[in-house]
C-alpha cells in the first residue's frame, strides 16, 4: 500500500514538472494555441457581412472593395444587395425593427433618424467619429451624421446638381457661356428651343423635371428655388420650421416653370426629358447629378457637352454608412469594413468607378479632373441646402411634389397671373405647415 502511494506521488511529481515545462514552452512559443488572443481567434473565425443600398450603380465599387478586403482578411466575406431606392427604404423600414436587416446600410441621415431614435442603429467608434467631426466634411454634412452630438453615420455619398449644356447647340445659338444667373435660364431656353413648322417642340431649351411622383420632383424644384434664395422649409428657431416658398422666391421659380412650359413653350411634358433627352440631343441643357457623366460616356460618347456650377446655391442629398442592430456579434467586423471603405485611396475609387461624389472634402482629385474635366463643376464651393433633420420632411417634399405635378405645372391659366400662382403656393404652404404642426415642429 505504501509502495503504491510512493508510486502515485512519483507520478504526480512527474506530471507537475511536465506541465510546468509545457507552460514555459507555450509562453515562449508565439505559435502556440494557448497564446492566441481572443482577437486572434476572431481573425480566424469566418465572418459573413451584408450591406444594403439604394443605388445599384455603386455595386461595382462595393464588389471590388469586398474582393480587396478579402485579400487582407480571408475569413471575411461581404455580400452586397442593392434595390431601387424606394424599395430599399421600405426593406430597411421592415427589417430594422425585427433585427433582420443587413449588418451595414447606406441611408439618407434624415431617414435614419427615426431608426436611431428607436435604438436600431449603432453609435460609431471613436476613430470614425473623429473622421466625421474633425474637419474632413462640411459642417452641414457632419451635423447630419450626429444625433445629440453622437456620431452614428459615416457620410460617403453625395448628390448635387450642375448645369449640363450642349456646347454645339450653344455655339449655334450664339451663346459662348453657360447661364450665370437663374434669370438667364428662361432667356437661354428661348434661344435654344427648336420647333417644327407646326409649332410642335422638337428640342427643349431647358429640360425640366415636370412629371414623376416622389420627392425627387420636389427636390429639383427646390434646387432652382434655392437660386432665388428660397427653400422648402426654414428653421426659425431650434427644431422649429415654417414653409419657405410662399414668397417672392417661390413665385419667381414657379413662374419660370409656367413660362417655359405654357407661355414660351421651351419645354413640354409630352417629349423626352432628363438625361435621356440630353443624350439624344432633344434638350440643350438641364440640371442633374454626377451620375449623368458616366451615363453619357456609355450611351452617347460623342456628345459635345460641358458642365457648369449652379449660379448661387445647391441642394445636396447624402448617404451615410450605418451599422445596424442586426450585426450583433459582427458589429466590430462591420465597422472595420467601413474603415476600409473610407480609406482615401478606396473612397476615391467610388467616384472613379461610379460617378457619385464623395461627401468629404479631404480627397485630392486634381489628377482625376485632368482626365474627367466634367466633374470639376461639382466641386465648386457654394451655399448648400440639405434635408432638415426632421423625420416628416420626406412626407412634406413628396406631397409638395405631387401637388406640383398634378396642378402647378399643368395649369396654363397661371400664365401672367401672379395672384393665382400666389394663391396656389399659399395653399401648398398650408399643407407643409400642417405636417410640421402635427409632428410638433411648426414655428408658431
Amino acid at each position: 500500500m505504501k509502495a503504491n502511494k510512493r508510486l502515485i506521488t512519483l507520478i504526480s511529481l512527474v506530471l507537475i514538472v511536465s506541465l510546468a515545462l509545457a507552460g514555459c514552452s507555450s509562453a515562449n512559443n508565439p505559435n502556440s494555441q494557448k497564446n492566441d488572443s481572443k482577437d486572434g481567434n476572431k481573425q480566424n473565425k469566418p465572418v459573413e457581412l451584408t450591406i444594403w443600398g439604394g443605388y445599384p450603380e455603386l455595386d461595382p465599387w462595393y464588389k471590388k472593395m469586398a474582393e480587396d478586403y478579402k485579400k487582407e482578411h480571408p475569413n471575411v466575406t461581404v455580400n452586397i444587395a442593392s434595390f431601387p431606392l424606394r424599395d430599399f427604404e421600405k426593406k430597411v423600414a421592415a427589417g430594422l425593427p425585427s433585427s433582420s436587416a443587413a449588418d451595414i446600410v447606406s441611408l439618407n441621415p434624415v431617414i435614419a433618424l427615426r431608426f436611431i431614435q428607436g435604438n436600431m442603429l449603432k453609435k460609431a467608434p471613436d476613430d470614425l467619429s473623429q473622421l466625421v467631426t474633425g474637419g474632413n466634411y462640411p459642417d452641414l454634412i457632419a451635423d447630419r451624421a450626429q444625433v445629440n452630438d453622437v456620431v452614428y453615420g459615416i457620410p460617403h455619398q453625395l448628390g448635387k446638381g450642375v448645369i449640363y449644356y450642349n456646347t454645339k447647340m450653344f455655339a449655334e445659338a450664339g451663346l459662348t457661356e453657360p447661364p450665370s444667373s437663374i434669370d438667364q435660364f428662361l432667356e437661354y431656353a428661348q434661344k435654344l428651343a427648336v420647333t417644327d413648322a407646326s409649332g410642335n417642340l422638337q428640342r427643349a431649351g431647358m429640360s425640366l423635371r415636370l412629371t414623376g411622383g416622389g420627392s425627387g420632383l420636389g427636390e429639383k424644384f427646390w434646387t432652382l428655388l434655392a437660386q432665388h434664395g428660397g427653400s422648402i422649409v426654414k428653421e426659425v428657431s431650434p427644431g422649429k420650421y415654417v414653409a419657405n416658398y410662399d414668397n417672392e422666391a417661390g413665385l419667381k421659380t414657379l413662374q419660370m416653370y409656367i413660362d417655359m412650359v405654357h407661355k414660351y413653350k421651351t419645354d413640354d411634358p409630352t417629349i423626352k426629358h432628363d438625361a435621356e433627352a440630353f443624350e439624344m440631343e432633344m434638350a440643350a441643357f438641364f440640371v442633374r447629378e454626377s451620375w449623368v457623366i458616366g451615363d453619357i460616356k456609355q450611351k452617347a460618347p460623342d456628345l459635345e457637352y460641358a458642365t457648369a456650377p449652379l449660379p448661387v446655391a445647391n441642394v445636396i442629398g447624402m448617404s451615410d454608412f450605418y451599422v445596424t442592430n442586426a450585426a450583433k456579434e459582427k458589429e466590430e467586423a462591420a465597422w472595420e469594413f467601413i474603415r476600409f471603405l473610407m480609406k482615401p485611396e478606396n473612397h476615391k475609387q467610388m467616384v472613379e468607378m461610379t460617378g457619385w461624389l464623395p461627401a468629404r472634402e479631404d480627397l485630392d482629385f486634381e489628377d482625376f479632373f485632368k482626365e474627367n474635366p466634367a466633374f470639376k463643376a461639382f466641386f465648386t464651393k457654394q451655399e448648400l441646402h440639405a434635408y432638415p433633420t426632421i423625420p416628416e420632411f420626406d412626407e412634406i417634399l413628396t406631397k409638395f411634389a405631387d401637388r406640383l405635378s398634378e396642378k402647378g405645372f399643368t395649369d396654363a391659366s397661371f400664365v401672367d397671373n401672379p395672384d393665382k400662382m400666389k394663391a396656389f403656393l399659399a395653399d401648398l404652404a398650408k399643407d407643409t405647415n400642417a405636417i410640421l404642426k402635427k409632428a410638433g415642429h411648426l414655428a408658431e
